[in-house]
């Protein structure tokens, strides 16, 4: 018994202290030379509208992958036209295919179309690839 209760204060102390000891250190992820850059871009909702209402909404979450030595900043200047772009090409995809539920999708054509996209607003092989991070349907 005398030897529990010296070693529950002990465990308690070294279970305290680690989380203190381990918020010391900085927790900036190291960056890997030679790996790709990213650039997460906010969700996108694009409204269904079959006859005069709007019967669903789709949201997709993107990410881009850029080219390597692509610098992050030139994609954040033209972010807002990018996203514009984004928004009326998934607009006009899912119109067409407003029948179509969103685990339906031909996600490989749609990666394809955003990245060609991307090329048009950014500039040819800027982004390497896009990214779909999430696709989510909500119903009205």
């Amino acid at each position: 018994m005398r030897i529990f209760s010296k070693i529950v204060p002990i465990f308690t102390v070294l279970s305290l202290a680690l989380p203190v000891m381990a918020a010391g250190r900085e927790a900036v992820p190291e960056m890997v030379e030679g790996a790709p850059s990213y650039v997460r871009l906010p969700a996108i909702f694009i409204p269904i509208i079959q006859g005069d209402r709007v019967t669903r909404q789709i949201g997709v979450t993107l990410m881009l992958e850029l080219a390597k030595g692509q610098e992050k900043a030139a994609i954040e200047e033209k972010r807002l036209q990018l996203n514009d772009a984004f928004v009326r090409d998934l607009y006009a995809f899912f119109q067409q295919r407003a029948a179509v539920k969103a685990n339906d999708i031909d996600e490989m054509y749609l990666k394809d179309r955003l990245l060609k996209v991307a090329d048009n607003v950014i500039g040819e092989k800027a982004v390497r690839e896009v990214l779909i991070e999430q696709f989510f349907e909500q119903k009205k």
